[in-house]
C-alpha cells in the first residue's frame, strides 16, 4: 500500500469497471514520490508481513516498517506522523493526534551482508513509548532526513483503529452480460458503540480488494431497515468485476523455475528473466495472493536474517498481447513493489521482433504480487472473457465523522475472503 498517487493508467479491471462505472471522486492517498534510493518499503501489523498496516488504540500488535536505502552507509532519518480523514485529506495537527512526542527518529539499521547490491535496511516499530495515538482513522507516516520534515525520502498510508463495535461481511454475486463471472458486492452490517447509535448518517464503509489502496470504494448511506444495525453496499454499478489480472511470484529461489526462464549471476546485479504472461491463457491467477503486500523474511526463512542477506536483482517481465500486436496506450507493470498502484508502475517497451512487452524492475528477493496496466480497452475485454476469478480479500473500514474534532474516527475493520 506506498502511493504518490495522482490519476495513472488503470488496469485491465479497473478499465472494464469504468466502462459501465459513472465517475466518482477518487478516494486514495495522495503521497509524495518516493526517492530512488528507497526500495522495498514494507508496512505490515506485527511479524506478519502479509497484514495490512492496521493497529488499534486498545493494544495488541503494533505496525513494523522495514525499508531499504540502496547506500553504502547508513544514517538516522526521521519519521513524521499525519491524520487524515476517510477521503486522505490531511486534516488534524500532531499536537491534537498525538499524545507524545510529535515525530521521532529512525536509528534501527544495518548494511547488507555478502550481497552484490549494497543497501542498508531500516526497521522501526510503533506505536512505541515516544509515538502513541489519541484519535483514531487514516495516517500518513513520512520518512525524511535528519530533522528536515520537507526532505522527504518516502511517504506510506497506515490505520489506526478502536476496534468498536461489531461488524459482520459477506459479498453479493452479480451476473454481467458478456462477462465470464459475476462482479462481486461486498456487504457490512455494523452494530455502532452505544455512544453513537442515535447518528446513523455519521457513518461510512469503505472496501478494499486485495491492499489496492487506489480502488477504494466507499458508501455512506445506510441501509436503515434494522436500527440500530446499520447496513452498507454498493451500487450495482461499483461492484467488483472478477480480479483476474494478477499475478504472483516467488524470488526466493534464484534458479529455473516454471516461472523463471533464466538467471545471470555474474552481473551485478543478478539478472532474472521470466517466462512471458499471455493475456489469453489462464494462468493469471497463479500464485497465492499477498494482500498487496510484498513478503520477504517469511520467503526466505531458510536464509540467515534474509533482511540484510537478501539479494537484489533485475527482474526482466515479459508480457504477449493476443495476436502479438501492441497496445494502442502504454502498457505498465506494477504489484507490491510499487503500492499495488499502477501509476507508479514501470512502462514497459514494446518487443517487435519477439511480439511481446518487456520491462525491467529492481526487485529484492522474496515474495511479490504484480500484475499489468493499459487504458486500452481491449486487455480488458480479453480477460473479461477468457480468464477465470481470482480469490480475493475486501478488507471493510468503518467511519464515524466526529463533529468535535471534524475528522472521521475509524471505528472497526474486518476482513472477507468469498
Amino acid at each position: 500500500m506506498a502511493l504518490g498517487l495522482t490519476a495513472g493508467c488503470k488496469s485491465a479491471e479497473e478499465t472494464e469497471q469504468a466502462e459501465s462505472t459513472p465517475a466518482s471522486p477518487a478516494v486514495q492517498p495522495e503521497l509524495a514520490s518516493p526517492s530512488a534510493s528507497v526500495r522495498t518499503i514494507q508496512l505490515y501489523q506485527g511479524d506478519d508481513e502479509q497484514s495490512l498496516p492496521v493497529t488499534s488504540m486498545t493494544g495488541g500488535d503494533g505496525l513494523t516498517l522495514e525499508f531499504d536505502l540502496l547506500t553504502e552507509e547508513g544514517r538516522p532519518l526521521s519519521i513524521y506522523f499525519q491524520h487524515a480523514d476517510r477521503t486522505w485529506r490531511r486534516d488534524l495537527s500532531p499536537g491534537q493526534t498525538l499524545e507524545s512526542f510529535q515525530d521521532d527518529r529512525l536509528v534501527d539499521y544495518r548494511p547488507s551482508r555478502g550481497t552484490k547490491v549494497s543497501y542498508v535496511h531500516y526497521q522501526y516499530r510503533f506505536p512505541n513509548d515516544d509515538i502513541r495515538f489519541r484519535i483514531s482513522g487514516n495516517y500518513v507516516l513520512r520518512v525524511t532526513e535528519r530533522g528536515r520534515r520537507d526532505s522527504v525520502l518516502f511517504e506510506q498510508p497506515f490505520f489506526v483503529t478502536e476496534a468498536e463495535g461489531g461488524l459482520q461481511l459477506d459479498a453479493e454475486g452479480l451476473p454481467v452480460p458478456g462477462q465470464r463471472q459475476p462482479s462481486l458486492r461486498p456487504r457490512a452490517r455494523f452494530a455502532p458503540p452505544s455512544a453513537i447509535r442515535g447518528d446513523p448518517f455519521g457513518h461510512a464503509v469503505c472496501f478494499v480488494r486485495n491492499g489496492r489502496l487506489a480502488d477504494t470504494r466507499c458508501e455512506d448511506r445506510p441501509l436503515l431497515a434494522r436500527q440500530p444495525n446499520l447496513e452498507f453496499e454498493l451500487g450495482r454499478d461499483r461492484a467488483y468485476a472478477p480480479a483476474t489480472a494478477e499475478y504472483g511470484l516467488d524470488l526466493s529461489t534464484l534458479r529455473s523455475t516454471a516461472q523463471i526462464a533464466r538467471v545471470e549471476r555474474t552481473p551485478s546485479p543478478i539478472r532474472v528473466f521470466l517466462d512471458p504472461d499471455y493475456a489469453r491463457f489462464t494462468e493469471a491467477s497463479r500464485g497465492p495472493s499477498l494482500n498487496g503486500q510484498t513478503v520477504v523474511r517469511s520467503a526466505l526463512s531458510a536464509q540467515a536474517d534474509p533482511s540484510i542477506t537478501a539479494e537484489y536483482v533485475e527482474t526482466t517481465f515479459a508480457f504477449v498481447p493476443s495476436g502479438e500486436t501492441p497496445y494502442r496506450r502504454p502498457l505498465t507493470v506494477a504489484g507490491s513493489f510499487s503500492g499495488m498502484d499502477p501509476a507508479r508502475g514501470i512502462q514497459m517497451d514494446w518487443n517487435e521482433r519477439r511480439g511481446r512487452y518487456e520491462g525491467r524492475v529492481l526487485l529484492k528477493q522474496g515474495r511479490h504480487q504484480y500484475f499489468y496496466s493499459t487504458s486500452d480497452p481491449s486487455l480488458a475485454q480479453e480477460v473479461r472473457r477468457t480468464q477465470p476469478r481470482r480469490a480475493s480479500t475486501y478488507t471493510a473500514f468503518v467511519y464515524y465523522r466526529d463533529a468535535q474534532y471534524n475528522t472521521d474516527r475509524l471505528l472497526r475493520v474486518g476482513g472477507l475472503r468469498p
